[in-house]
């Protein structure tokens, strides 16, 4: 089974012989290539509907895997801690994540590693992690299909909550120099200035502007010392 890049990075995160639970599974391809390729020895695929959750079971059939246990289930609601210790979350947006997290704070413990990928709202995940007593230790880039996605991994410990460009940027990130790293700090600037331009037309929106507008100047200076 092929994976698309997106996948295939997550999937590169995974330690061997780890127990893993694909959080909003869908089609289930992660869990089903993790075990056919004997990259983990057990796996929980939970997806919030039923159809979805059919599917990923049609797929795991379809590769004649079995080890995946299929949950209807919202978040973790229904995942023991002592199942697992790898909990992935990928294609939801970051409130949606942080809301998991906060609903199972039995993840927040050692042992546990976190990988994320989220769609949207990057800063608000990075700050709820750094209040939720979890540290991110990397981040990756990846593209799929024109698009480019973030990939986190996360453990727990402290950090200080980012401001600025690290609310998008970890330091991992800038210290390896990924080649697609330009062209994130490009799209992320391109957002930032578009949103600035609403705020000032908004009323009340002058102290969302200036952290907008800081986080605008660090990732500027960055993409300049980058071409340096």
């Amino acid at each position: 089974m092929e994976l698309s890049p997106r996948l295939a990075l997550i999937a590169g995160l995974i330690l061997p012989g780890s127990r893993v639970c694909d959080v909003g599974t869908d089609h289930g391809r992660l869990p089903v290539y993790l075990l056919d390729q004997g990259i983990c020895s057990f796996a929980i695929a939970t997806d919030l509907n039923a159809e979805p959750l059919a599917s990923s079971r049609r797929t795991a059939e379809f590769a004649g895997v079995s080890g995946i246990s299929f949950r209807l289930a919202d978040g973790l609601d229904g995942v023991e801690p002592h199942e697992v210790d790898i909990i992935i979350m990928a294609g939801m947006g970051g409130e949606t994540i942080g809301g998991i997290l906060a609903r199972a704070s039995w993840i927040c413990a050692p042992g546990y590693r976190l990988i994320l990928q989220p769609q949207s709202k990057v800063p608000d995940l990075m700050d709820t992690l750094a209040h939720g007593g979890y540290c991110v230790q990397n981040q990756h880039l990846v593209e799929d299909a024109g698009k480019l996605y973030t990939v986190f991994e996360v453990t727990v410990g402290e950090m200080t909550p980012p401001i600025g460009g690290a609310q998008y940027v970890h330091e991992s990130l800038r210290r390896r120099g990924d080649p697609l790293l330009g062209l994130y700090l490009d799209g992320i600037c391109d957002k930032l200035s578009r949103a600035l331009d609403g705020l000032k037309r908004a009323e009340g929106g002058a102290e969302k502007g200036a952290d907008f507008a800081q986080a605008l100047t660090d990732l500027n200076r960055w993409r300049e010392e980058m071409e340096s």
